[in-house]
Protein backbone atom coordinates (compact mmCIF):
# COMPACT_ATOMS: atom_id res chain seq x y z
CA UNK A 1 0.00 0.00 0.00
CA UNK A 2 2.89 2.57 0.71
CA UNK A 3 4.23 1.87 -2.61
CA UNK A 4 1.08 2.33 -4.33
CA UNK A 5 0.56 5.31 -2.14
CA UNK A 6 4.30 6.64 -3.59
CA UNK A 7 3.58 6.01 -7.01
CA UNK A 8 0.26 7.98 -6.50
CA UNK A 9 2.09 10.93 -5.24
CA UNK A 10 4.84 10.89 -8.18
CA UNK A 11 2.29 11.09 -10.50
CA UNK A 12 0.27 13.52 -9.21
CA UNK A 13 3.23 15.68 -8.55
CA UNK A 14 4.52 15.01 -12.38
CA UNK A 15 0.89 15.86 -13.57
CA UNK A 16 0.94 19.61 -11.19
CA UNK A 17 4.39 20.33 -12.67
CA UNK A 18 3.09 20.28 -16.17
CA UNK A 19 -0.44 21.05 -15.70
CA UNK A 20 0.21 24.09 -13.57
CA UNK A 21 -3.43 24.10 -12.95
CA UNK A 22 -5.48 27.22 -11.29
CA UNK A 23 -9.12 28.03 -11.11
CA UNK A 24 -10.84 31.05 -11.21
CA UNK A 25 -13.90 31.47 -10.26
CA UNK A 26 -16.25 34.59 -11.84
CA UNK A 27 -20.12 35.14 -11.34
CA UNK A 28 -22.00 31.73 -11.72
CA UNK A 29 -19.21 29.82 -12.92
CA UNK A 30 -15.63 28.73 -12.68
CA UNK A 31 -12.71 28.64 -15.06
CA UNK A 32 -10.12 25.72 -14.76
CA UNK A 33 -6.73 26.33 -16.66
CA UNK A 34 -3.38 25.96 -17.00
CA UNK A 35 -0.40 28.75 -16.22
CA UNK A 36 2.19 26.15 -18.25
CA UNK A 37 4.18 28.70 -20.35
CA UNK A 38 8.18 26.55 -20.48
CA UNK A 39 6.32 24.03 -22.80
CA UNK A 40 5.61 24.97 -25.97
CA UNK A 41 3.05 22.45 -27.39
CA UNK A 42 -0.69 22.32 -27.97
CA UNK A 43 -3.66 23.00 -26.01
CA UNK A 44 -4.76 19.58 -26.18
CA UNK A 45 -1.84 18.11 -24.78
CA UNK A 46 -2.17 21.22 -21.69
CA UNK A 47 -5.78 19.94 -21.78
CA UNK A 48 -5.23 16.27 -20.74
CA UNK A 49 -2.87 17.15 -18.11
CA UNK A 50 -5.16 19.18 -16.78
CA UNK A 51 -7.85 16.27 -16.87
CA UNK A 52 -5.42 13.52 -15.37
CA UNK A 53 -4.25 16.08 -12.49
CA UNK A 54 -8.31 17.08 -11.84
CA UNK A 55 -9.34 13.25 -11.86
CA UNK A 56 -6.86 13.16 -8.42
CA UNK A 57 -9.87 15.05 -6.57
CA UNK A 58 -11.36 11.82 -6.85
CA UNK A 59 -8.23 9.21 -7.27
CA UNK A 60 -7.82 10.17 -3.37
CA UNK A 61 -10.85 9.51 -1.91
CA UNK A 62 -11.62 6.56 -4.04
CA UNK A 63 -7.96 5.26 -2.29
CA UNK A 64 -8.86 6.21 0.81
CA UNK A 65 -12.85 4.34 0.53
CA UNK A 66 -10.38 1.25 -0.83
CA UNK A 67 -8.36 1.24 2.16
CA UNK A 68 -11.95 1.21 4.34
CA UNK A 69 -13.14 -1.71 2.41
CA UNK A 70 -9.60 -4.07 3.03
CA UNK A 71 -9.68 -3.09 6.66
CA UNK A 72 -13.09 -3.66 7.06
CA UNK A 73 -13.03 -7.57 5.65
CA UNK A 74 -9.72 -8.00 7.69
CA UNK A 75 -12.21 -8.32 10.74
CA UNK A 76 -14.76 -9.36 9.04
CA UNK A 77 -14.05 -11.77 6.11
CA UNK A 78 -10.03 -13.17 5.57
CA UNK A 79 -11.08 -14.75 2.65
CA UNK A 80 -12.08 -11.54 1.03
CA UNK A 81 -9.08 -9.64 2.65
CA UNK A 82 -6.76 -11.92 0.86
CA UNK A 83 -8.01 -11.13 -2.30
CA UNK A 84 -6.63 -7.63 -1.81
CA UNK A 85 -2.89 -8.73 -1.63
CA UNK A 86 -0.87 -10.81 -4.55
CA UNK A 87 -2.12 -10.06 -7.68
CA UNK A 88 -5.36 -8.57 -6.07
CA UNK A 89 -3.09 -5.40 -5.25
CA UNK A 90 -4.15 -4.70 -8.86
CA UNK A 91 -7.58 -3.62 -7.32
CA UNK A 92 -5.26 -0.67 -5.00
CA UNK A 93 -4.89 0.67 -8.27
CA UNK A 94 -7.83 -0.06 -11.11
CA UNK A 95 -10.35 1.12 -8.61
CA UNK A 96 -9.08 5.19 -7.95
CA UNK A 97 -7.82 4.67 -11.31
CA UNK A 98 -11.68 4.22 -12.66
CA UNK A 99 -13.05 6.79 -9.89
CA UNK A 100 -10.73 9.32 -10.94
CA UNK A 101 -11.76 8.59 -14.72
CA UNK A 102 -15.42 9.64 -13.79
CA UNK A 103 -14.36 13.21 -12.80
CA UNK A 104 -11.25 13.66 -15.93
CA UNK A 105 -13.05 11.93 -18.28
CA UNK A 106 -16.63 14.18 -18.12
CA UNK A 107 -13.98 17.16 -17.38
CA UNK A 108 -12.84 16.38 -21.25
CA UNK A 109 -15.81 16.05 -22.54
CA UNK A 110 -18.13 18.27 -21.31
CA UNK A 111 -16.04 21.00 -20.18
CA UNK A 112 -14.42 21.94 -23.81
CA UNK A 113 -14.64 26.01 -23.99
CA UNK A 114 -16.68 27.70 -26.83
CA UNK A 115 -18.27 30.78 -28.02
CA UNK A 116 -20.70 31.72 -24.96
CA UNK A 117 -18.02 30.71 -22.17
CA UNK A 118 -14.86 32.50 -24.27
CA UNK A 119 -17.12 35.76 -23.85
CA UNK A 120 -18.32 35.03 -20.29
CA UNK A 121 -14.97 34.48 -19.18
CA UNK A 122 -12.35 36.23 -21.57
CA UNK A 123 -12.63 39.94 -20.18
CA UNK A 124 -12.25 38.29 -16.56
CA UNK A 125 -8.91 36.40 -17.47
CA UNK A 126 -7.42 39.14 -19.67
CA UNK A 127 -8.06 41.72 -16.67
CA UNK A 128 -6.89 38.81 -13.64
CA UNK A 129 -4.18 37.65 -16.06
CA UNK A 130 -3.45 39.41 -18.91
CA UNK A 131 -4.39 36.24 -20.83
CA UNK A 132 -6.11 36.00 -24.34
CA UNK A 133 -8.45 33.30 -23.38
CA UNK A 134 -8.17 31.88 -26.61
CA UNK A 135 -4.67 31.23 -25.98
CA UNK A 136 -5.18 29.76 -22.76
CA UNK A 137 -5.52 25.97 -22.49
CA UNK A 138 -8.66 25.87 -20.39
CA UNK A 139 -12.11 24.16 -19.25
CA UNK A 140 -14.58 26.74 -18.80
CA UNK A 141 -17.66 25.27 -16.19
CA UNK A 142 -20.98 27.23 -16.98
CA UNK A 143 -24.10 25.52 -15.24
CA UNK A 144 -26.68 27.18 -17.41
CA UNK A 145 -27.39 29.46 -20.70
CA UNK A 146 -28.33 32.70 -20.40
CA UNK A 147 -31.79 31.17 -21.02
CA UNK A 148 -31.10 29.14 -17.95
CA UNK A 149 -31.34 26.00 -19.58
CA UNK A 150 -28.75 23.37 -18.49
CA UNK A 151 -25.28 23.48 -20.21
CA UNK A 152 -22.94 20.85 -20.59
CA UNK A 153 -21.02 21.77 -17.68
CA UNK A 154 -23.84 20.89 -15.37
CA UNK A 155 -23.66 16.83 -16.52
CA UNK A 156 -19.59 16.91 -15.06
CA UNK A 157 -20.21 18.46 -12.01
CA UNK A 158 -23.06 16.16 -11.09
CA UNK A 159 -21.07 13.30 -12.28
CA UNK A 160 -18.37 14.24 -10.31
CA UNK A 161 -20.77 14.65 -7.15
CA UNK A 162 -22.54 11.37 -7.65
CA UNK A 163 -18.90 9.25 -7.76
CA UNK A 164 -17.80 11.84 -4.68
CA UNK A 165 -20.81 10.50 -2.49
CA UNK A 166 -20.55 6.98 -3.44
CA UNK A 167 -16.80 7.24 -2.24
CA UNK A 168 -18.02 8.67 1.00
CA UNK A 169 -21.05 5.79 1.50
CA UNK A 170 -18.20 3.08 1.06
CA UNK A 171 -16.22 5.22 4.32
CA UNK A 172 -18.86 5.62 6.41
CA UNK A 173 -20.34 2.40 6.26
CA UNK A 174 -16.85 0.74 6.56
CA UNK A 175 -16.08 3.15 9.19
CA UNK A 176 -19.77 2.31 11.07
CA UNK A 177 -19.55 -1.45 10.44
CA UNK A 178 -15.31 -1.48 11.89
CA UNK A 179 -16.13 0.58 15.10
CA UNK A 180 -19.40 -1.78 16.15
CA UNK A 181 -17.31 -5.35 14.62
CA UNK A 182 -14.26 -4.19 16.68
CA UNK A 183 -16.59 -3.44 20.25
CA UNK A 184 -18.35 -6.51 19.96
CA UNK A 185 -15.36 -8.87 18.86
CA UNK A 186 -12.27 -7.35 20.77
CA UNK A 187 -13.03 -8.48 23.89
CA UNK A 188 -11.57 -11.84 23.55
CA UNK A 189 -8.99 -10.59 21.09
CA UNK A 190 -5.25 -10.44 22.65
CA UNK A 191 -4.37 -6.95 23.61
CA UNK A 192 -1.48 -6.46 20.66
CA UNK A 193 -3.96 -7.34 17.92
CA UNK A 194 -6.43 -5.12 19.44
CA UNK A 195 -4.47 -2.30 19.69
CA UNK A 196 -3.12 -3.04 16.34
CA UNK A 197 -6.43 -2.91 14.60
CA UNK A 198 -7.84 0.29 16.53
CA UNK A 199 -4.51 2.08 15.45
CA UNK A 200 -5.07 1.21 12.13
CA UNK A 201 -8.32 2.18 12.28
CA UNK A 202 -7.59 5.59 13.90
CA UNK A 203 -4.81 5.82 10.63
CA UNK A 204 -7.65 5.62 8.60
CA UNK A 205 -10.24 8.16 9.94
CA UNK A 206 -7.42 10.60 9.86
CA UNK A 207 -6.52 10.14 6.33
CA UNK A 208 -10.00 10.33 5.82
CA UNK A 209 -10.67 13.63 7.92
CA UNK A 210 -7.78 15.60 6.88
CA UNK A 211 -8.37 15.61 3.13
CA UNK A 212 -11.60 15.95 3.70
CA UNK A 213 -11.40 19.26 5.57
CA UNK A 214 -8.47 20.78 3.45
CA UNK A 215 -9.63 20.47 -0.01
CA UNK A 216 -12.62 18.65 -0.56
CA UNK A 217 -15.58 20.47 1.57
CA UNK A 218 -13.60 24.02 0.04
CA UNK A 219 -13.52 22.62 -3.78
CA UNK A 220 -17.23 21.28 -3.23
CA UNK A 221 -18.57 24.51 -2.30
CA UNK A 222 -16.51 26.41 -5.32
CA UNK A 223 -17.14 23.04 -7.66
CA UNK A 224 -21.16 23.13 -6.87
CA UNK A 225 -21.53 26.92 -7.11
CA UNK A 226 -22.34 27.30 -10.64
CA UNK A 227 -25.24 24.40 -10.43
CA UNK A 228 -25.97 25.89 -7.36
CA UNK A 229 -26.17 29.71 -8.98
CA UNK A 230 -23.69 30.82 -6.38
CA UNK A 231 -22.10 34.05 -7.29
CA UNK A 232 -18.25 34.45 -6.96
CA UNK A 233 -15.50 36.73 -8.48
CA UNK A 234 -12.37 35.32 -7.22
CA UNK A 235 -8.92 33.28 -7.11
CA UNK A 236 -9.54 29.73 -5.60
CA UNK A 237 -6.66 27.89 -7.31
CA UNK A 238 -5.25 27.85 -3.41
CA UNK A 239 -7.85 24.84 -3.68
CA UNK A 240 -5.18 23.14 -5.69
CA UNK A 241 -2.26 23.61 -3.44
CA UNK A 242 -4.61 22.03 -0.69
CA UNK A 243 -4.76 19.43 -2.77
CA UNK A 244 -0.92 19.03 -3.08
CA UNK A 245 -0.87 18.62 0.92
CA UNK A 246 -2.57 14.79 0.92
CA UNK A 247 0.21 12.81 0.12
CA UNK A 248 2.72 13.80 3.29
CA UNK A 249 -0.56 14.03 4.99
CA UNK A 250 -1.31 10.24 4.39
CA UNK A 251 2.37 8.98 5.08
CA UNK A 252 2.61 11.46 8.26
CA UNK A 253 -0.84 9.82 9.74
CA UNK A 254 -0.08 6.58 9.16
CA UNK A 255 3.83 7.24 11.20
CA UNK A 256 1.88 8.48 13.55
CA UNK A 257 -0.84 6.74 14.67
CA UNK A 258 0.60 2.61 14.29
CA UNK A 259 2.88 2.39 16.84
CA UNK A 260 5.54 -0.06 15.05
CA UNK A 261 6.03 2.36 12.23
CA UNK A 262 6.36 5.34 15.04
CA UNK A 263 9.52 2.78 16.37
CA UNK A 264 11.19 2.47 13.12
CA UNK A 265 10.83 6.57 12.61
CA UNK A 266 12.44 7.04 16.18
CA UNK A 267 14.91 4.35 15.40
CA UNK A 268 15.73 6.29 12.34
CA UNK A 269 15.85 9.89 13.50
CA UNK A 270 18.05 8.70 16.91
CA UNK A 271 20.49 6.91 14.22
CA UNK A 272 21.00 10.10 12.07
CA UNK A 273 21.25 12.60 15.13
CA UNK A 274 23.34 10.41 16.89
CA UNK A 275 25.71 9.78 13.99
CA UNK A 276 25.51 13.17 13.43
CA UNK A 277 26.95 13.94 16.66
CA UNK A 278 29.51 11.46 16.46
CA UNK A 279 30.55 12.99 13.44
CA UNK A 280 30.79 16.47 14.96
CA UNK A 281 32.78 15.38 17.81
CA UNK A 282 35.57 13.75 15.81
CA UNK A 283 36.14 17.47 13.54
CA UNK A 284 36.24 19.04 17.03
CA UNK A 285 38.82 16.43 18.50
CA UNK A 286 41.14 16.61 14.93
CA UNK A 287 40.93 20.32 14.77
CA UNK A 288 41.92 20.38 18.82
CA UNK A 289 44.96 18.29 17.94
Amino acid sequence: MIIIVAIWGMIFSASELIARPFVHSYNKGWMFFSLNTWIGTSQLFLQISLAVYASFYLLIMSFISVQFLFRYFTLTNQRIAKKFEGKGMIFWIIYPIISGSFYGGPLFLFGLPDNYSDEYFGKEILDSYGLAIKEVPRFPIIAYEADGSLRLGAYFIMSGAVVMILQYAIIIYCGVRMHLVMNREFKNSSVPNKKLQRQFFRALVTQTIAPTILFVCPAAYVLLSPLLNIEMNFQTGWIYAALSLFPPIDSIALMCMVSEYRKVVKALCKDLFCNRANQSTEIELRSST
